[in-house]
């Protein structure tokens, strides 16, 4: 019981992770309110005031070098004054539904709070920037390279997050993205329970009053979403603000547009403006992410041009507050990675060294990784055939809400083909590389989307027939119940050998100083403790480099780095055949071991760590 105990209370700081990116949230939700319209979709009021804050601290940043805690304290400020306006004005700072939601998530909340970094890029990536954004106080650059972070080139909303609650607790959350995932993704169950409103001929009013609906969205986000995975969504990772960011731009959109066709000039600049928001937030994600904001751009312009109903001169006179903020950080930030960071993110290949003669391999290979995704799959057809009808047809809201998400859908694999084709390397191609990863950018998209025609369906064909409010309780139940049930699978920062290496890594600066340089030989691992190693040593000591398993000349490697006189120190997680005989040491294979040696001397042993038993 105890063991089980620990999945939800493990350390000492889970309440100060709560309360620091809870403070960032509300600090969120008071900018993005604060010049919001009566009208607006309050459900997205903590998007649109992070996108505002990350266009700001991203303009000043790089035109003017000003310092990160500056950046903090004048945000801090500016949210405590919209804070006490929206309260006066709306009586309260968080949209409505929200705190049921966080009250029925209160167990899922509690134990993603007792998580740590545990993927392999968090560690190099998404906490070793927010790390170095905390010690440096500016963006990467020429002079402020952060050397041991990799692609320091994507843009920084995300880092923003992860930044703000560690400046507010002090020190740095690795769970603070984590936390924020769920945030988000409640968050987007609100717009859920409205879609399910709407489609259902309700009112707005109605979605965010009724604890069925409430509890439904946050279930459909949690438990019925086919792209929730759990090791992408429980961590630092960037895709769950980039997948709700684009849903919320979608439904958003579509919104804007059913408003113009009803004549709702005014309300229909609202959704303009908190669109435009949702835009530049998704552009500042995600290196890839632009490709996204150009075809939500695309797919409404499309439909408005086909549908009649909607008066091409009003939809572009809103265009520049749609367009505009997305494009300016755009060339914001691109000015500061082709100044200052050149190379540090991915790019396309010369087109004579596209791998065009693999691209049967590649669609093939896409294909069998969405065929494992049977849900997901199946959802996606369904929404391209009725997307294609209602592109042909638009005469309903449902049409064009089909057409707008069926073209993202197309226009987002299409990039990722072509992706695999010009950008990733031969073995990523042919293997179709993180494919399933990228789709789940677009889980939201399809959600809203499939819960607005359910209940179209529903209303049309079923709600007579049934009633279902013997089951108001079965969302609210399920949603506080998961937790309980999935809390092992969810708690997958406890594995082992993760454990194993972050252990180690925690214990090397006891042996290793800054004058050190370490090697990592671990021929049978994956080389996840090797950046698990670099994330816990910090600055201490130097990286020689590491052999892993996909090495193919692994003890040829090793001979090589070990004649280099500046090496003093080895970390040795598993062994070749062939290893004891090179180190001249005869090592057990159940611990991890520190060598050391001086001046091309023999090695010897300096710590050692008893490895867990995994059978």
């Amino acid at each position: 019981m105890s063991n089980y105990l620990e999945y939800f209370f493990d350390h000492s700081g889970q309440l100060l992770s709560i309360v620091s990116v809870g403070l960032v949230w509300v600090g969120f939700s008071a900018l993005g309110a604060l010049f919001g319209r009566p009208d607006r979709v309050r459900a997205l009021d903590p998007l649109v005031g992070w996108a505002w804050l990350g266009f700001v601290f991203t303009a000043l940043g790089v035109f003017f070098a000003i310092p990160f805690s500056y950046l903090s304290l004048m945000s801090l400020v500016v949210a405590i004054i919209a804070g006490i306006i929206v309260w006066r004005r709306d009586g309260r700072l968080l949209p409505s539904g929200f705190l049921h939601l966080v009250l029925l998530a209160l167990p899922l909340i509690i134990l993603v709070s007792a998580m740590r970094a545990s993927q392999w890029d968090e560690f190099p990536h998404w906490l070793m920037i927010p790390r170095y954004m905390l010690e440096t106080d500016f963006f990467p650059s020429s002079g402020n390279p952060y050397p041991q972070a990799y692609l320091t080139g994507y843009p920084f909303s995300w880092h923003f997050v992860t930044y703000l609650a560690s400046r507010v607790a002090g020190r740095i959350l690795e769970n603070a993205g984590a936390l924020t995932n769920v945030f988000l993704l409640l968050s987007f169950g609100l717009i859920v329970a409205q879609m399910i409103a709407r489609g259902s001929g309700q009112s707005e009013k109605v979605a965010n009053s009724s604890w069925f609906l409430i509890a439904l969205g946050g279930a459909i986000m949690f438990l019925a979403n086919p792209t929730l995975t759990q090791k992408i969504v429980f961590t630092s990772y960037a895709e769950t603000s980039s997948a709700v960011a684009l849903g919320a731009a979608v439904v958003v959109g579509w919104l804007m547009c059913e408003a113009l066709i009803e004549g709702e000039t005014e309300r229909a600049k609202s959704y303009a403006w908190q669109m435009g928001a949702l835009l530049a937030l998704l552009i500042n994600l995600k290196q890839a992410t632009m490709v996204l904001v150009a075809l939500v751009l695309i797919a409404n312009f499309l439909v408005v041009i086909r549908d009649r109903q909607v008066r091409l001169g009003q939809y572009l006179l809103l265009l520049p507050r749609i367009a505009l903020p997305a494009i300016l950080l755009y060339f914001i930030w691109r000015y500061h990675v082709s100044n200052e960071l050149a190379g540090r993110e991915l790019s396309l290949r010369p087109f004579d060294e596209w791998f065009f003669p693999l691209i049967p391999e590649i669609l093939i290979k896409m294909l069998v990784v969405l065929s494992k995704k049977g849900f997901y799959l199946a959802l996606i057809i369904m929404t391209l055939c009725i997307g294609l009808r209602g592109y042909l047809r638009s005469i309903s809201p449902l049409d064009r809400f089909a057409a707008i998400t069926a073209m993202v859908i197309l226009g987002y694999n299409a990039f990722l083909f072509l992706a695999y084709l010009a950008a990733f390397g031969k073995f990523d191609a042919l293997r179709a590389a993180s494919f399933w990863r990228y789709n789940m950018h677009l889980g939201p998209t399809v959600i809203a989307f499939s819960a607005y025609s359910a209940s179209v369906l529903w209303r049309q064909y079923i709600s007579d027939r049934w009633d279902v409010r013997r089951l108001r309780w079965l969302p609210a139940i399920a949603l506080i119940i998961a937790p309980f049930v999935f809390a092992k699978k969810i708690r997958f920062d406890k594995s082992p050998m993760v454990v194993h290496y972050r252990n180690v890594g925690a214990s090397l600066p006891e042996y290793l100083n800054n004058d050190d340089r370490y090697f990592i030989f671990d021929p049978l691992g994956s080389g996840e403790s090797s950046v698990i190693v670099r994330y816990e040593l910090g600055h201490r000591a130097k990286s020689f480099g590491r052999v892993s398993a996909f090495d193919s000349a692994r003890l040829k490697i090793l001979k090589a780095v070990l004649a280099r006189p500046k090496l003093t120190t080895m970390i040795v997680f598993s062994m070749d055949e062939g290893f004891s005989g090179i180190i001249g040491q005869r090592l057990n294979a159940g611990y991890t071991y520190l060598l050391r040696r001086e001046e091309l001397g023999p090695w010897r042993v300096e710590g050692s760590w008893p490895k867990p038993n995994l059978k």
